[in-house]
């Protein structure tokens, strides 16, 4: 349940920050540092959240392997 919540709060923020680029193109949106920021934020959720599937994945083959 916890990763669902992690999941959708960055799906979410990741379509916010698409559309603040976009309307950026356009003209007129967050300033260019402020997107940069978000970006970078955005970027650690996704390693943050990679990393726990990995953890798991890997807890999966060492259970796997003494049965």
């Amino acid at each position: 349940m916890k990763l669902k919540i992690i999941d959708i709060l960055l799906i979410l923020f990741g379509l916010l920050l698409i559309y603040q680029i976009i309307r950026k193109i356009f003209g007129g949106s967050w300033s260019s540092e402020v997107i940069m920021i978000a970006l970078l934020i955005f970027n650690l959720g996704l390693t943050w959240k990679i990393s726990l599937n990995f953890e798991k994945h890997i807890l999966w083959h060492k259970f796997k392997d003494n049965k």
